[in-house]
Order: structure tokens, then C-alpha cells, then sequence
């Protein structure tokens, strides 16, 4: 996870003269549930998503984002046993999912603000008590931006993971609302 915040960080240094563009903060917070998991399925819906996003506007539509964020949700540990079968060695129902994505969004004028679509890719870690796993996955979500003031908005997101930890992937669904900061 070091090395792709580190990559992370070095790709938008390189890119600073786009920092002189528009630029936007968010902060999120809801829920988030294991729509499907190696343990049996559908979770509950747990409280702890937690997600910081750094947004550049590229056109007048489009913003790259890059989101660092966590949730609580059903996490599970696969091996694989001498016959080649997967073997389920942990379950945690109140497990962690971190990750770094990297999306475009593209946004659509409404009377009310902004909705937006958006799409990427990025690095999920999962966590139960000590044990580790860390593999790629894609996230993609629909959102609405209500503006406040020119440079604040309440940002209300649902957002679907989809992560390449094992088979059948794991899939986590959020729900979440925020603020949004724009310089």
C-alpha cells in the first residue's frame, strides 16, 4: 500500500502545473455492506466508510479523482487445499476493506447542483485481526453535489467494489454523504 501511495503522490507532483485548474476536497462518511463474499453471501449493513478525495477538473465536466478510504464490512480468507479447492480459513463479519482508487467522474448540470458518474480502478487491502491481503479491484458509483456556497457542498454517494481477492469476487456496496471543498 506504501508503494502505491508513493506512486500516487509522485503522479500528481508530476502533473502540478494542472494544480493551477480547479480543484476540490471531499469528505465522506456512511455505510457499507458485503454484497457478496466466499463466507456465505450478503453481510449487513455496517456503519464505519470512511473515504478522503483529491478532485482536479480536467474539463468542464470531467474530474479525475483519487480516493483513499476504508470500510467496515464481512471479510474472508482463501486457500487453497492439496486438491486445488478453494478452503475458506477466516471470517470476520466485522472485517476492514482499505483502498486507493484512481477515477474519472463525469458530471451533469441539474437545477439542484451537479450528479455525477464515475468509474476507476485502484489497490484494496483486506484486514481481519492480523492477517492481510492486498489485490487489485474497480469501483464505480453515481453521486449528487449540492452546493451551499460556490466553494462548499454537501456530496451524498453510492458507490459499488468490486475486488479481485479470490473467486467469486467479493463485491461491497456504500452508501455515504459528505462535504465537498472546492478551490
Amino acid at each position: 500500500m506504501k508503494k502505491t501511495l508513493i506512486l500516487l503522490s509522485f503522479l500528481s507532483l508530476a502533473a502540478f502545473p494542472a494544480f493551477a485548474q480547479n480543484s476540490e476536497i471531499g469528505l465522506l462518511v456512511g455505510g457499507a455492506k458485503a454484497l457478496k463474499t466466499a463466507a456465505g453471501g450478503k453481510s449487513d449493513f455496517q456503519h464505519g466508510f470512511e473515504e478522503l478525495s483529491y478532485g482536479l477538473l480536467i474539463d468542464q465536466s470531467t474530474v479525475f479523482k483519487i480516493k483513499l478510504g476504508r470500510m467496515d464490512a464481512k471479510t474472508a480468507f482463501v486457500s487453497k487445499d492439496a486438491n486445488g479447492h478453494q478452503v475458506v480459513d477466516i471470517v470476520d463479519p466485522k472485517g476492514q476493506v482499505q483502498y486507493a482508487d484512481v477515477a474519472v467522474e463525469y458530471r451533469f448540470s441539474e437545477p439542484f447542483g451537479t450528479t455525477g458518474l464515475f468509474a476507476g480502478t485502484g489497490l484494496y487491502r483486506q484486514s481481519a485481526g492480523s492477517r492481510q491481503e492486498s489485490d487489485y479491484g474497480f469501483v464505480g458509483g453515481v453521486n449528487g453535489i449540492f452546493p451551499i456556497t460556490r466553494s462548499v457542498g454537501i456530496i451524498a454517494e453510492g458507490s459499488y467494489h468490486w475486488v479481485h481477492f479470490y473467486s467469486p469476487k467479493p463485491r461491497y456496496g456504500a452508501v455515504s454523504v459528505g462535504l465537498r471543498f472546492a478551490f
